[in-house]
């Protein structure tokens, strides 16, 4: 079986590339939790994404053929199943343990929408505002005074999560604690989408692997050799 990736020079023709489009997350940024999210200002959200339109089009112009990471993940999420075991661990990599009350109440707030709704809330953040039937008392057990889940500001940067290499990927653990839980949406992706899930695509690394080790980190210099930042 053929794989469906094919990367072995970081600077040969560029045929597919994924992408994420700005959205609420930006807005859901409040000054107090910049530094927690690795951010030095709040963007404005209609210039980033007129920005990102642009660039996204002049890629499609030169022939480039342009995925978003959040419609891939909504398309990995069809199967009621899937969506229980992702947002499960999603909530317990943000800390929310199966115990905790608040746990079930986000599955259930989470489950209730369509997975390209799902999704795109889910890289947004949870407010606490947003959930309208929680009990006053829920609002002491989560760690931040205004959200349930922490926006994903961060997420846009596709090239960290992950790594093509060859015919298989690296799937990463990030440095930071506020962009860990990004790499779960590609392992999603390689395990359960439709052109995925069937092509047995090599894991070279784990996001479970004890170092940590980002995108930017892994080139491809040619067939035979990749070079490694430390």
């Amino acid at each position: 079986m053929t794989s469906p990736i094919h990367v072995y020079s970081e600077i040969g023709k560029l045929k597919t590339v994924m992408l994420h489009r700005p959205g609420k997350e930006l807005e859901n940024l409040s000054l107090e939790i910049l530094n927690r999210m690795l951010i030095d200002d709040i963007p404005y959200l209609k210039i980033a994404q007129k920005e990102h339109d642009y660039f996204a089009k002049t890629l499609q112009k030169q022939g480039i053929h342009v995925v978003y990471l959040e419609n891939l993940l909504a398309e990995s999420l069809e199967s009621s199943k899937t969506r229980t075991s992702f947002i499960d661990q999603l909530l317990e990599e943000s800390g929310i343990k199966k115990n905790d009350p608040l746990h079930q109440l986000l599955m259930d707030y989470l489950l209730a929408m369509k997975p390209t709704e799902m999704v795109k809330q889910i890289i947004a953040g949870i407010k606490k505002s947003e959930i309208k039937n929680a009990e006053p008392s829920l609002a002491d057990l989560a760690e931040d005074p205004d959200y349930y889940l922490d926006p994903m500001p961060n997420v846009y940067f596709t090239r960290d999560q992950q790594a093509a290499i060859g015919n298989g990927m690296t799937i990463n653990r990030m440095t930071f604690r506020a962009r860990r839980r990004e790499s779960l949406f590609m392992k999603t992706i390689l395990k359960h989408h439709p052109d995925f899930e069937d092509q047995d695509i090599p894991v070279w690394r784990d996001r479970y692997h004890h170092g940590r080790i980002e995108g930017g980190d892994e080139l491809v210099l040619n067939k035979h050799v990749l070079a490694i930042g430390i």
